[in-house]
């Protein structure tokens, strides 16, 4: 068939040819000239259709709306969101080959891990079904929210008395201070966002405890940080000081563009290991990989080069790429993926919520219905109604989507994150720091 199709094409060819060279198309008004000029007009229309069948079309990426002060936390997050909304309609069917491939080999990989690890199960928690009870498997749980309120000291005095050693003046670190305090007075604690609130209550804080760690992040979903605003911690001697210390970082915080808490969660150090000095570590990546020197330099390095947003991104790019694909540190912390966690970015489905989802993140609206914002309610909730079922709950019924619809949305907001990360952004650090050249020859003594 293919050399049916080059012989007629090179019979065109040369026809088109015979015609242009012998001026054949400009003969007179003869039968067989006539019959030469339309073939000569019909070849040339094949060529071009032809050639523009073949040719790669040129796809012009949508010019990013004007980005925002880069001091708000999250201007990034509403610039991408305001460009999701034109690949909506976009369905994105799941990966049903991958996702047999890896069921196949799921169970015999979790096998392996357990053995060579000596890992325990995690204790499953049961999903809450039709607002039922929630089992208390993993003892007290405390839900903690930081909030600033001018007549805080005169009404919380005993409270205000048991944290006197938090002595910082920024509230996110003065927050991870008194989350360290009160952790002591809880087997568990949910620490939270005063901006975060529950849309879908048919679950339990427990479904997201990891009793094989002492802390439980997740990742953003439209950057992939870390994110330091909602986070669980168990009542041990290694989550309270890994959330002090966190908090001292107020003062040694480096002076640039450093996303303050967030940044310093990721991965940030005192004194980088060479021969005969000390590594001061604190951080998810110094905790979880603390012989991955060379690593941590380099992304310390692209952290005190940041200049803004954008190039703040470099460095939780950076963390990322180091980190890998493990999320799991017995005895540590587990990162959840995104959109894994008990809380998400609302803005990423327009504050359309799914069964899978527990509470929305960003609501920093004073009442429902004003600013623009839509939110998943339709009036104020009536407290005096909750504790039966979902009585007092009033949900929009457009904002209460099936989990299919909901993928689909987060699938085509994830594209379009990847296709729109900024520029300079896009560096690896193997490429752009060094990796033996600042600790040769001992890179690997402590290893």
């Amino acid at each position: 068939m293919v050399f049916q199709i080059d012989q007629k094409w090179a019979k065109i060819t040369d026809s088109l040819k015979s015609c242009v060279n012998n001026h054949v198309c400009c003969a007179t008004s003869a039968p067989r000239s006539l019959i030469y000029v339309v073939l000569c007009v019909l070849a040339v229309i094949l060529i071009f259709q032809l050639g523009a069948n073949l040719s790669p079309r040129l796809v012009v990426p949508p010019r990013p709306p004007p980005a925002g002060s880069s001091h708000e936390r999250d201007f990034y997050l509403r610039r991408e969101a305001a460009r999701v909304p034109a690949v909506e309609a976009r369905a994105i069917p799941p990966d049903d080959e991958h996702t047999l491939l890896l069921d196949n080999n799921e169970e015999n990989g979790k096998a392996m891990r357990l053995r060579g690890a000596n890992i325990k199960k995690k204790t499953i928690y049961p999903p809450r079904v039709n607002m039922g009870a929630c089992p208390n498997i993993f003892g007290t749980i405390v839900v903690f929210v930081a909030v600033v309120e001018s007549s805080y000291k005169t009404h919380y005095h005993v409270a205000q008395q048991s944290l006197e050693l938090c002595k910082h003046d920024q509230l996110f670190f003065k927050k991870h201070c008194a989350a360290s305090v009160y952790l002591q007075d809880a087997d568990w604690m949910l620490v939270l966002d005063a901006d975060a609130g529950v849309v879908n209550p048919n679950h339990c804080i427990e479904e997201w405890i990891d009793d094989r760690v002492d802390l439980v992040f997740y990742e953003r979903f439209f950057n992939w940080e870390i994110a330091s605003g909602n986070y669980l911690a168990k009542n041990t001697e290694f989550a309270r000081n890994f959330l002090m210390k966190w908090a001292d970082w107020q003062y040694i915080q480096p002076s640039n563009w450093n996303g303050a808490d967030n940044g310093v969660l990721q991965c940030v150090y005192l004194h980088i290991w060479f021969p005969g000095q000390i590594s001061v570590s604190l951080h998810i990546l110094q905790t979880v990989l603390p012989d991955a020197r060379a690593e941590i330099k380099a992304c310390d390095t692209i952290w005190h080069k940041g200049t803004g947003y954008d190039t703040y991104m470099a460095y939780v790019a950076c963390v990322k790429v180091t980190l890998g694909a493990n999320r799991l540190y017995p005895g540590v912390l587990r990162i959840l993926r995104r959109a894994h966690g008990w809380v998400r970015d609302g803005y990423i489905t327009n504050d359309a919520w799914g069964e899978r989802d527990f509470m929305l993140h960003g609501w920093k609206a004073q009442q429902i219905n004003t600013d623009g914002w839509t939110s998943p309610y339709s009036r104020m909730f009536n407290v005096s109604e909750c504790g039966v079922a979902y009585s007092g709950w009033y949900w929009r019924n457009e904002k209460r989507l099936g989990t299919e619809a909901i993928r689909i949305q987060l699938a085509n907001f994830e594209r379009s994150v990847a296709n729109t990360f900024p520029k300079e952004a896009r560096i690896h650090p193997y490429l752009s720091e060094p990796d033996v050249g600042d600790c040769f020859p001992n890179c690997d003594d402590l290893t």
